[in-house]
């Protein structure tokens, strides 16, 4: 009895199918870059999952809690702590700003005795102060309601994505997991755990420096005697979640603020914001990130840079957890399949 030689494939179907997967892929991109916002509020997500996890985590070492009661007790927390604070300290943040606000022209006046600004300080002083007609009022303030409604729907689905995943976890891992060949599944499990952990310990340490910096920098301006510090405080407390880039911009307006004053308190103010980032670098962050991966800082600058480029304000603010993913992603998967051994567990600036 003949056996039968089963079909073979023509000669042409194999650059069909390659140039049908190449199709796919460029589709794809361009689908993802379309909707490169939402896949920077969906990592946004992750981030709060990995906080509300991590305080979960806490809970249950001292409560016979579950996942989703420990995440709810978690989220009512977190809330709590929220309102405390803005009860204690939201009112004087938000007048504070607004006395900054209110005080621009004065500023730009006494940088102008210091250096030449030209028509700047005019110009800004009639556009706050100058008649305004209502057509131009009302645009401003539908581009303000526009922001902020953009504003409130980002974080809003930021949290709520975030509770979700923060309730079943394991739920979506393994689904994560169901889209990726089963030879590959064992290796790609390791790499999300090493992820989770570098994220982890990046966002809770970064948490805690940020309030530290806020505690530092309005305590130091406040013995200054410089005016708004504790609006100052925490801008310089909320820029610090932006490496590098966030203490630069946040030491602005403080040093403007502080020129009011004369040069020597701007001078002072100057010294007081290389001091707390001097601590905070040399104490504080090696104590609270042990276990997050060292970041290059020319690294992390371009990345700030680029990804602000391309993405607009979320790059920038997400640029520092995604350059921890992409060097925890090139030390786990990239380095070894390039030399073929175990890289160091390290990256080195």
């Amino acid at each position: 009895m003949a056996m039968t030689q089963p079909p073979r494939r023509s000669g042409r179907a194999k650059p069909f199918l390659v140039g049908l997967s190449l199709l796919a892929m460029v589709l794809f991109c361009v689908v993802l870059w379309q909707l490169r916002a939402i896949v920077l509020l969906g990592f946004g997500a992750i981030l709060s999952a990995i906080l509300l996890n991590a305080a979960a985590w806490c809970l249950r070492q001292v409560l016979p809690l579950g996942q989703i009661a420990a995440v709810a007790l978690s989220v009512a927390l977190l809330v709590l702590i929220g309102v405390g604070a803005f009860l204690l300290l939201g009112a004087q943040i938000v007048s504070g700003l607004m006395e900054i606000r209110t005080q621009l022209p004065e500023v730009l006046r006494t940088i102008d005795g210091y250096i030449d600004l030209g028509d700047v300080e005019s110009w800004i002083g009639e556009k706050m102060e100058g008649p305004m007609e209502m057509g131009p009022v009302f645009a401003g303030l539908t581009n303000v309601t526009s922001v902020l409604i953009a504003v409130g729907t980002g974080i809003a689905l930021v949290c709520v994505g975030g509770i979700y995943l923060a309730l079943n976890p394991e739920g979506y891992r393994e689904g994560a997991l169901a889209m990726i060949p089963a030879h590959l599944r064992p290796r790609s499990r390791e790499v999300m755990a090493v992820l989770g952990r570098a994220l982890r310990a990046w966002l809770v340490g970064q948490l805690v420096a940020m309030f530290a910096v806020f505690v530092m920098t309005t305590a130091g301006l406040w013995m200054l005697g410089v005016q708004t510090p504790v609006a100052l405080g925490a801008i310089a407390g909320l820029l610090e979640f932006v490496p590098y880039v966030g203490p630069v911009a946040s030491a602005v307006p403080a040093v403007a603020v502080g020129l009011m004053d004369g040069p020597t308190t701007a001078l002072w103010v100057l010294l007081l914001y290389l001091a707390v980032q001097q601590i905070e670098g040399a104490l504080l962050i090696p104590l609270i990130q042990r276990e997050v991966v060292d970041l290059p800082p020319a690294v992390t600058v371009f990345s700030i840079v680029a990804l602000g480029v391309l993405l607009g304000p979320l790059g920038v603010i997400m640029a520092a957890p995604l350059t921890v993913v992409g060097v925890v992603l090139a030390r786990e998967l990239w380095c070894p399949w390039m030399s073929g051994d175990d890289c160091d567990t390290d990256v080195e600036a």
